[in-house]
């Protein structure tokens, strides 16, 4: 008998039959009492408490079921409260099932009641009910219909479709949610829809011609773009111009990435699998569970494998070129055709957990993992052409690549809250190690014109293997103090500190021997101390004519130091060094708006900072073939960067306009530059250099409208002017560079018949401006097909590039070289994924765990979108 006592089944069974025997038992016992009002004379007293205690033990139920008031189908998720007659004090509550069911138990034995049902897009429907032992103890309701408020409907349906891309004047929110194009995909794949951003082929973003700077959840971060999961995005907000209380650094703007969390008691999750052209395999699957004060997430994302296979060329004409071969002066023609092929694995895993110590004071912490391999396999073809149209060399070269990475990032969280509403200290702790390795070899074929015929020449071989090795402390403090609804002072600390080591190992075949020695310019051991310490005091208010204004001051120390070990050579900024460069050290921060209503008008203005990194200050080669390499200089200073902004922005009833007129003006900005090498005119090299400076001026447009209940559409367009004035470079004559440009991006998604949803997205990217060239025009399309079924199961089709036009591009001309270059990160490709949502509300999952499922009240599976919540 004990044995089946812990069968499921039986012991439910068990417990029921328990529960029964005892209040029948109760109800036994207060018979006599009930009938005879008071119980005989001279027991009053004791038979008064006697059934008080009885009385308390005695438990109310009601129940019934939730109908549509117009289709009579079950109403699944309506909110059903029991509130006492007299006021709006909550006595109990819960969700209505599936199938419309409810179930209220633990009510009190007598009195009346009001029970209230409610659900977004219906009518409230309210009644009166009375609950009376042991008659009326528990009642069934019978069939509740609520009747649908069409004006609520409109409102949501307005409401929901701005929700996929908001817009503010200081930033640009974007739900990744609904976006089809990109499930199953990676967080670049997010980047390339979202207007006013630039993606390029490596999936860097840049806004406004300026690179970005990423953050996760508010804080920066190492990790890519590449290496997030699209389905793990809740959304992301674009900051064009960030104001004091963000990184200088941050001149190019800021993304931040907003990862979804679990806000509701409960347990909720989602499993995803992809497959798609080019055995392209992706899962991801993620589970939160929550119950007050705990908050608990994990989560994987794999794409398993990824292949991909790309073309491009290389074209260049080298002036003045001294032709060993044909022993002949003069113009020398440069052709390449490569085919790249590439190969990855990525694996991102999340456990993260949250504690409310009590009302005002939250504790959190998480630890992420991400690990990956890439491989590729480019094959160029090349020939060399003199001044007079005779091909007199040509040659294959196969340069296959394998790399590997992993990231480890630990983070602590504590948040305080006032009683003063807004008021708020945050503090953050993050420490982030990362390990990469990879190894190249490079195999050249070369022929050249002899005798009357092609000779071949022996294969050139070239050897490269390095490693690399960061670790990352960041410590951040964060205070807000709102003295009114008007009126805010926000003051805060950050540290951060990095330590990194490099290692690359390269050598080269020798002959007639095939031995291997030690490439010496490309050998190279180095370190790198990376620390900036920052403190920053912003306050907001209004003044007359209830304009607001925001006004800050960041101040920031910077230390950096790079040494190759191996060749004892070093180089290292600071800012301040005792009285001088405070120039690099502060920046100030001025906003201004005022709202009309609907309208609002903003106007910004800011100070940045871009600093050199270790690449482009430490002079070691660091790329080279046998026309080119590339070199550090050390001689460079940052870049300080103006930025202002005009912004305007009108809500109306069928969508949202924001036009912004914006310029930039940079001082010694560091730029890209290429010139014959002193050593031997034929080699180019390839360096950065402060210019003078650089003027941007631009205006930019996007419209959210919402044309039909089943057709919305956002456009942007993006016109802008530069001027880049070099000055004298290399002690050449001063360079200059100035045009026009424009970018435009157009997306719509209408809802076809049986509810699929069909969403299609371009970009065209004009040629612009840059040093010595422009580059080329880039335009594609991405189309996608979603289904969602019982808000459950969701299938999507996606079709990346569909004209295979995707391209980067460019040419550039100098006195010394004509060079055209395309390539493209990726072609076309279909993927297809299908998503599970799973879920359930539930109050007492822990308390329930903890005592064998004997307490607690669980409500019905909540599926649908609150899986990914």
């Amino acid at each position: 008998m004990r044995a089946l006592l812990y069968i499921p089944a039986i012991q439910a069974f068990w417990k029921k039959a328990i529960n029964t025997i005892f209040i029948c038992t109760i109800f036994f016992l207060m018979a006599t009492p009930l009938r005879a009002q008071f119980g005989p004379p001279g027991g009053g007293k004791g038979n008064a408490n006697d059934m008080a205690k009885l009385m308390k033990d005695i438990k109310g139920r009601i129940y019934g079921k939730v109908l549509d008031g117009k289709t009579k189908k079950p109403v699944e998720f309506a909110s059903v409260v029991v509130l006492w007659y007299n006021k709006d004090s909550a006595i109990a509550g819960g969700f209505t099932e599936s199938n419309g069911d409810f179930n209220l138990e633990n009510l009190p034995p007598m009195g009346g009641f009001r029970l209230r049902v409610s659900l977004i897009g219906y009518k409230n429907f309210d009644t009166k009910i009375y609950i009376q032992a042991p008659n009326k103890l528990e009642q069934d309701l019978g069939n509740i219909r609520l009747d649908i408020d069409e004006k609520i409907l409109k409102e949501i349906e307005i409401v929901g479709e701005k929700s996929t891309f908001q817009m503010s004047v200081d930033r640009k929110v974007y739900n990744v949610e609904k976006d089809l194009s990109v499930r199953g995909g990676t967080g670049v794949d997010v980047l390339k829809n979202i207007p006013s951003l630039t993606v390029d082929g490596d999936g860097n973003a840049t806004l406004r011609e300026k690179s970005v700077m990423m953050y996760i959840d508010g804080k920066p971060t190492t990790l890519t773009m590449q290496q997030i999961p699209a389905d793990q995005i809740e959304r992301v907000e674009v900051i064009s111009n960030p104001g004091a209380k963000y990184e200088a650094a941050a001149s190019g703007g800021i993304i931040n990435v907003v990862l979804k969390k679990n806000q509701k008691p409960g347990y909720n999750g989602m499993v995803m699998g992809s497959i798609g052209t080019g055995d392209r395999y992706g899962l991801t699957t993620n589970i939160n569970v929550k119950e007050n004060p705990w908050n608990f997430s994990v989560m994987y994302s794999g794409n398993l494998t990824n292949y991909n296979q790309t073309k491009g060329y290389t074209e260049n004409t080298t002036f003045n070129f001294n032709n060993a071969i044909t022993n002949t002066k003069g113009s020398d023609f440069f052709k390449q055709n490569n085919t790249l092929t590439s190969k990855n694995q990525f694996h991102f895993g999340r456990v993260g957990a949250e504690y409310n110590i009590n009302n005002r004071n939250t504790i959190g912490g998480g630890i992420a993992y991400v690990n990956g391999l890439m491989g590729f396999n480019d094959q160029q073809f090349f020939s060399n052409t003199s001044s007079n149209n005779i091909e007199y060399s040509k040659g294959k070269r196969v340069n296959l690549q394998g790399s590997s990475f992993e990231n480890y990032t630990g983070q602590i969280t504590y948040k305080k809250t006032f009683p003063e509403p807004g008021k708020e200290l945050t503090v953050d702790a993050n420490y982030n190690t990362s390990l990469a390795g990879n190894g190249y070899t490079f195999t050249t074929e070369n022929q050249v014109w002899q005798n009357n015929g092609y000779q071949y020449l022996p294969n050139s071989i070239q050897k490269n293997k390095g490693g690399t090795t960061s670790n990352q402390y960041v410590f951040q403090a964060d205070f807000v103090n709102p003295f009114s609804d008007t009126r805010k002072f926000e003051a805060g600390a950050r540290s951060f500190l990095k330590n990194s080591d490099f290692e690359n190992n390269a050598q080269y075949n020798t002959f007639p021997s095939g031995d291997f020695i030690t490439d010496t310019s490309q050998t190279n051991r180095y370190t790198i101390k990376d620390m900036v310490n920052a403190a920053y005091a912003t306050y907001t208010g209004k003044t007359f004519w209830d304009i607001g204004y925001q006004g800050g001051l960041r101040f920031e120390q910077t230390y950096y130091y790079g040494k190759l070990t191996d060749r004892n050579q070093s180089f290292k900024y600071e800012y301040p060094a005792g009285s001088k460069n405070w120039q690099y050290t502060l920046f100030p921060s001025l906003y201004l708006s005022k709202k009309m209503g609907k309208q609002e008008v903003q106007f910004n203005l800011s100070r940045k900072i871009d600093r050199p990194n270790f690449f482009q200050s430490m002079p070691f080669v660091m790329f080279s073939d046998n026309r080119n390499y590339r070199i550090g200089n050390p001689a460079l200073k940052p870049e300080l960067i103006n930025i202002g902004e005009l912004n305007y922005n009108l809500q109306f009833s069928k969508g949202n306009w924001l036009t912004s007129a914006y310029t930039r003006f940079s001082e010694n900005p560091i730029t890209n530059f290429q010139y014959p090498s002193a050593a031997d005119s034929n080699i180019t090299v390839s360096t950065w250099v402060n210019a003078k400076n650089i003027w941007r001026y631009g205006y930019e447009n996007t419209l959210r409208l919402n044309l039909h209940q089943n057709f919305n559409t956002t456009l942007n367009f993006d016109v802008f002017y530069v001027f880049l004035n070099g000055g004298s470079l290399n002690n050449q004559p001063e360079q200059k560079a100035e045009g026009w440009s424009y970018k435009a991006k157009v997306g719509f998604n209408y809802t076809l018949p049986w509810k699929i949803q069909l969403q299609v997205n371009g970009t065209y990217d004009a040629p612009k401006v840059i040093l010595n060239g422009r580059t080329f025009d880039n335009y594609f399309m991405d189309v996608s097909l979603g289904k969602t079924i019982n808000t459950k199961l969701i299938f999507n089709l996606t079709l990346s590039d569909a004209f295979n036009t995707k391209r980067h591009g460019s040419d550039i001309t100098t006195a010394y070289i004509d060079q055209e270059a395309l390539r493209r990160r990726e072609g076309r490709f279909l993927r297809f994924s299908v998503t599970y949502l799973f879920g359930k509300f539930d109050t007492s999952i822990f308390k329930r765990f903890a005592k064998g499922n004997k307490n607690g009240t669980t409500q019905p599976n909540m599926g649908g979108q609150d899986g990914l919540e």
